[in-house]
C-alpha cells in the first residue's frame, strides 16, 4: 500500500506542476499577462562596509602640459663601461668632478698626494667635463679642451685603447721569452743586463732616509673597480653580484679592520660561472 499511496502523491504533484487547472504559462500569479519583449531593469544593491571609508590614493594621468623632472643619468645596459681616472693637479682643499657623462652632477675627488683623483665607469664616445674647486669653477689647461666660450675638458673614450693595457695586465713578469721589457713603477733607470731583484734577501736592510729608492707600481685602475663596493640594483636579487671583470678575478681584497674584525674577498671563476667569498676573522 505504501507503494500505491506513494504513486497518487507523485500524480498529483505532476498535474499541479504541468499547470493543470492553475497558472497558465506566459502569465503572473495575479492573472496579468507577462511582456517579454520589453527588457527588463536591474538595479543593484551595495553595502557598505569600513573599507569604503578608507582614502584611497590614485596616480593622476599625465598631461601634454605637464613638465617631468629631469632623470638622473643611467648609461644604457648594452654599452660596455670602461674604468677611467681623472686627475686635477691644481691643488685646492675641496674638489669634485662634473661632466656630460652624468648630468654635471657633482662627484667628489679624493687627494692622493699632490693631486685629486677620480674614477668613473665611461661607455666610448666623447665626454666634456670640468672640476669645482673650492666653490669655483676650473679647467685643467694641460688636458685636452673644448674650442668655444665654455672651454671644458673633453676626453675620449676608445676601447681599443683599454684592450692594450688589459694585454699588458695579462703578462707575466717571469716570462724570460716575453718581448720587450716589463717595467712597472720607475724601474726604468735599471741598466741593460741589470737585474731588477738585485738587494732583496732574508736580511732586514738598513734604514737610510736619504738613499732614493724605487717606488712601488701603480695600481692599474682595473683593480680599484671592487664588485663588492659598488651598489645591487634594486631589480637584482641581493645574492647575485655584478659579472666581475677578469682582470680582478684572483686577487685578494682585504677591509679595513673595525672592531677587531678582518674582512678578506676572493673572487674566482669556473667556465661562465664566478664565485666570491668572504672570510671573516677576529683579530
Amino acid at each position: 500500500m505504501g507503494n500505491h499511496h506513494a504513486s497518487h502523491a507523485g500524480d498529483r504533484r505532476t498535474k499541479e506542476c504541468s499547470g493543470g487547472g492553475g497558472m497558465q504559462a506566459g502569465q503572473k500569479l495575479d492573472g496579468t499577462p507577462l511582456n517579454i519583449d520589453k527588457p527588463r531593469t536591474v538595479s543593484l544593491k551595495s553595502q557598505v562596509s569600513e573599507e569604503d571609508h578608507a582614502p584611497v590614493f590614485c596616480k593622476s594621468p599625465k598631461t601634454p602640459d605637464t613638465k617631468e623632472e629631469p632623470m638622473r643619468y643611467i648609461p644604457p645596459g648594452n654599452r660596455k663601461m670602461l674604468p677611467c681616472v681623472i686627475k686635477w693637479p691644481g691643488g685646492g682643499q675641496k674638489v669634485a668632478l662634473s661632466g656630460t657623462f652624468n648630468q654635471w652632477q657633482k662627484i667628489p675627488m679624493v687627494k692622493s698626494e699632490k693631486d685629486f683623483v677620480a674614477i668613473v665607469d665611461l661607455p666610448e664616445g666623447e665626454f666634456e667635463y670640468k672640476f669645482e674647486v673650492d666653490g669655483e669653477w676650473k679647467v685643467n689647461p694641460s688636458e685636452q679642451k673644448k674650442s668655444g666660450n665654455e672651454g671644458h675638458n673633453v676626453i675620449i673614450i676608445n676601447e681599443s685603447d683599454f684592450e692594450e693595457l688589459e694585454n699588458e695586465l695579462l703578462k707575466d713578469p717571469n716570462d724570460v721569452n716575453m718581448p720587450g721589457p716589463y717595467i712597472l713603477g720607475n724601474s726604468a733607470h735599471l741598466k741593460p743586463g741589470e737585474d731588477e731583484n738585485a738587494g732583496y734577501g732574508q736580511l732586514v736592510p738598513e734604514n737610510k732616509p736619504n738613499e732614493k729608492t724605487k717606488d712601488p707600481p701603480v695600481l692599474p685602475p682595473h683593480l680599484l673597480q671592487v664588485i663588492l663596493n659598488k651598489d645591487t640594483p634594486v631589480s637584482c636579487e641581493p645574492t647575485l653580484l655584478p659579472e666581475p671583470n677578469h682582470v680582478i678575478v684572483n686577487h685578494m681584497y682585504a677591509l679595513s679592520i673595525r672592531d677587531g674584525m678582518m674582512v678578506l674577498s676572493t673572487t674566482h671563476r669556473y667556465m661562465k660561472k664566478s664565485v666570491t667569498t668572504l672570510i671573516y676573522r677576529p683579530i
